[in-house]
């Protein structure tokens, strides 16, 4: 049929991608298919944000910091814009000054919205920066940013500092195209980030923890859809429930069956779908295809010929696994409707049960814990026998609470909790009295009535 979508696995390229051998394969991934800023090993794993936000700073900005922050030669430069001191000491004493109000632990303090840029970032930090640029921010955003960061101040101290800073250089990064699995998580993000740049004061104490938390939604969300194959909604999130760092909890708590636990069995399979999607995105067609969009296509062609494709590629992958007993290997039974699709759940499973206690068990634990390490760092409590637990704090809960009423003056708590929700922040009975509680103890609870409908939130602006 003229204009008919020709799906066709390209062999002799995966065979170069996965460097096909006799008696063994790599495992590769990141090549047709981009999922995550991930490698099978450990050695650049990033779980400490405060790098990526000055390279995500800078890439927001097309700008380039060549070289380190020194911070005598800093002092200097900015001494030296004054022409004369009174008195001896005088000349000693800015220096101080200086040193005290602008510099903290050998590192510049953020005082004003431009010294952002100039927050040291290692290469790993920066691949996660252009990861979280690749699948949150959106161009059209450029212009705000640049209004934002481009504005003079007023306060002749914060000029005499900021003329001082070395030159940044203009750089048009090359960002990697990551496929945004999850376009409704980009689509908030672009409207908090609008809201969080437009006041200087809370995006420079607020952007570093808004970034981890997008980071932590956005991948949490994923490895829950991936499960999910072919059947995933992807406009809307997946029940992952959190608890608070002030609350106590127990095993009976619907946040502790259906928070870490849920979420931690599905991020140990990221891996095996980093591999399954990059084998079959090897096709004649442009483009990243996620499962949902592989399974629609495969109804609209020849699934019998895509089916044996699969099949055949299933054969070549599993004869070069040479060290697991294929007769022991078990599909489930699950069935999507469609012969071709089912042949990626088998290629999927065959590829989760060879690194099963094999001598590849540890790349494939390496690779999950870049995002396991971050959470235990960034979002989790331990909770004794419970083990960890997801965790936000009373600061995490005021900052989502004043990006979630944005411009409002207030808003409705009902209302702010299916805001968080729309966020993937889910909480149980217990936690949203917590939550309750707080707002009373900031005295920003509006009541009108006790029903929940007649309670507001007050903006903490």
């Amino acid at each position: 049929m003229s204009g008919e979508k020709i799906y066709d696995i390209d062999f002799k390229k995966i065979e170069i991608t996965f460097k096909f051998k006799d008696n063994g394969l790599t495992h590769s991934q990141g090549n047709q298919f981009k999922l995550l800023p991930y490698a099978a090993n450990e050695k650049t794993l990033v779980s400490n944000f405060n790098g990526v936000v000055g390279a995500f700073s800078r890439i927001i900005c097309s700008k380039e910091l060549e070289n380190e922050f020194n911070f005598t030669e800093f002092i200097e430069d900015v001494v030296d814009q004054i022409e004369e001191f009174e008195g001896s000491n005088s000349k000693e004493v800015f220096k101080d000054m200086i040193k005290t109000i602008f510099i903290d632990k050998g590192s510049l303090v953020d005082f004003d919205i431009k010294t952002m840029n100039y927050i040291e970032a290692t290469n790993a930090d920066e691949k996660i920066g252009k990861f979280l640029y690749s699948i949150l921010f959106d161009d059209k955003l450029k212009p705000l940013v640049m209004q934002q960061y481009d504005r003079n101040t007023e306060n002749i101290l914060y000029k005499l500092v900021l003329n001082a800073l070395s030159e940044l250089k203009e750089k048009e990064y090359s960002i990697p195209k990551y496929k945004c699995y999850l376009p409704f998580v980009k689509e908030l993000f672009m409207k908090d980030f609008k809201f969080l740049i437009e006041n200087e004061e809370s995006y420079k104490s607020s952007l570093k923890r808004m970034l981890e938390y997008y980071y932590m939604f956005y991948v949490s969300q994923l490895a829950m859809k991936l499960s999910k194959f072919e059947k995933a909604d992807l406009t809307t999130p997946e029940i992952i429930y959190y608890t608070l760092d002030w609350e106590s909890t127990s095993k009976n708590r619907t946040a502790y069956k259906f928070g870490w636990e849920l979420l931690k069995n599905n991020v140990d399979s990221l891996f095996s779908h980093a591999i399954t999607l990059e084998f079959l995105n090897h096709h004649g067609l442009g483009g990243q295809l996620g499962y949902v969009e592989l399974f629609d296509l495969f109804n609209s062609i020849d699934k019998d010929k895509v089916s044996s494709q699969i099949e055949f590629l299933y054969q070549e992958y599993t004869k070069r696994i040479t060290d697991k007993d294929w007769n022991d290997f078990e599909q489930k039974d699950r069935n999507s409707g469609n012969a071709a699709f089912d042949k990626v759940y088998k290629l999927f499973e065959a590829i989760e049960y060879q690194f099963n206690r094999s001598s590849r068990s540890r790349a494939n634990e390496a690779y999950r814990n870049w995002y396991i390490k971050f959470v235990y760092e960034n979002f989790s409590k331990k909770r004794g026998a419970l083990g960890y637990n997801l965790n936000l704090t009373e600061e995490d809960i005021i900052l989502m609470t004043k990006i979630c009423i944005n411009n409002n003056n207030k808003l409705k708590l009902s209302l702010l909790f299916r805001e968080f929700e729309k966020r993937g922040m889910f909480f149980d009975r217990d936690s949203k009295i917590k939550i309750i509680q707080l707002y009373e103890k900031l005295n920003l609870l509006e009541k009108k009535s006790d029903s929940g409908d007649a309670q507001y939130v007050k903006s903490v602006l």
